[in-house]
């Protein structure tokens, strides 16, 4: 119909890196909890698999109360809800890297997630509202292609990582997410 959007186009650009830089943030945390958790109990990786199922469902819970409670009832704009997202996510994902305990691990991972679950929606919202209506099916293959690109790369980076120092992939997504707050603040729109 209309002639194709790129990635670049500068309505949406600003989203798409959002969703590329926090996409590969929980894809490579999320895919290093379960080493963590063998790691900091010291158990094998048999004995693991409850106690990580404790933490990933925290965070899965946490994500779904972002996403179905709070966002809902908060009544947030999409760069609001980034920029909370981001600041949230960071302080989850220091706070796992340093956890030692199944306790502090699943609380962290969920405020990770709580974090990641306004992320996702404030990308997809922020990139659909930069564009007009005949635009709509345009932008949601942009958002999809980002989506799914960040779990090509993401977990092997967040396993790579985490071979030479177990906190690492939890610092570098805290760390990525804490430097684009300023970057959100000043270009992201809506």
């Amino acid at each position: 119909h209309g002639k194709p959007m790129p990635l670049t186009d500068p309505r949406i650009w600003p989203w798409m890196v959002l969703g590329l830089v926090t996409g590969h943030a929980q894809a490579m945390t999320g895919q290093a909890v379960g080493f963590l958790v063998i790691d900091r109990l010291h158990i094998s990786a048999e004995q693991a698999a409850a106690e990580t199922g404790v933490v990933l469902m925290v965070g899965a819970g946490a994500a779904l109360l972002a996403q179905w409670g709070l966002i809902p009832n908060l009544n947030l704009k999409p760069r609001a809800l980034a920029i909370s997202g981001a600041l949230l996510a960071a302080m989850g994902c220091v706070l796992t890297g340093f956890s030692e305990s199944l306790h502090m691990l699943a609380v962290s991972y969920g405020l990770a997630s709580l974090g990641f679950g306004f992320l996702r929606p404030a990308f997809k919202a922020g990139a659909s509202l930069a564009v007009g209506h005949h635009e709509q099916g345009a932008v949601a293959g942009r958002t999809t292609s980002v989506n799914g690109a960040c779990f090509v790369l993401g977990p092997s980076i967040g396993v790579g990582l985490y071979q030479f120092w177990g906190s690492l992939p939890y610092l570098v997504a805290g760390g990525a997410l804490l430097a684009m707050l300023p970057w959100l603040w000043g270009r992201l729109r809506g």
